[in-house]
């Protein structure tokens, strides 16, 4: 990752974290939860809520991204072994990931909620 993207993935991510702090009404914070061997973007306190943000755009600016999608798969059956009530993906920069994503294997996803957010008007959409 380039560092113009990581500076703009960190900006994404604490913009998601607050947002979504705001939405649960309780602090989100990067964190663990029992049983799963992943640091997670925003977690709850009392591991109730657990989410990742993704930022992620397509290649070249169109073609499928199947390493991406690896990586989505990945954190989606992640958040899955969680004992979270609610558990959700975020995602950034380019919609059509998400959604390509969700074409092919929305039917495979147990209890994970995928949000876009538009960072410009602050404002999330649920896809999933």
């Amino acid at each position: 990752m380039e560092m113009s993207e990581a500076a703009d993935f960190q900006k994404f991510e604490d913009c998601a974290r607050e947002i979504f702090s705001r939405q649960f009404g309780m602090h989100l914070k990067s964190g663990y939860v029992q049983g799963v061997p992943k640091k997670f973007d925003m977690v709850s306190s009392d591991g109730r809520i657990v989410g990742d943000a993704k930022y992620l755009t397509m290649v070249r600016g169109k073609a499928i991204p199947p390493a991406k999608f690896s990586v989505i798969a990945e954190h989606v059956w992640l958040l899955e072994k969680t004992t979270a009530i609610h558990k959700f993906i975020v995602f950034g920069n380019d919609r059509r990931v998400p959604e390509e994503w969700l074409k092919r294997y929305s039917h495979l996803v147990g209890g994970v909620e995928f949000y876009f957010l538009d960072e410009r008007n602050r404002k999330i959409e649920r896809l999933k």
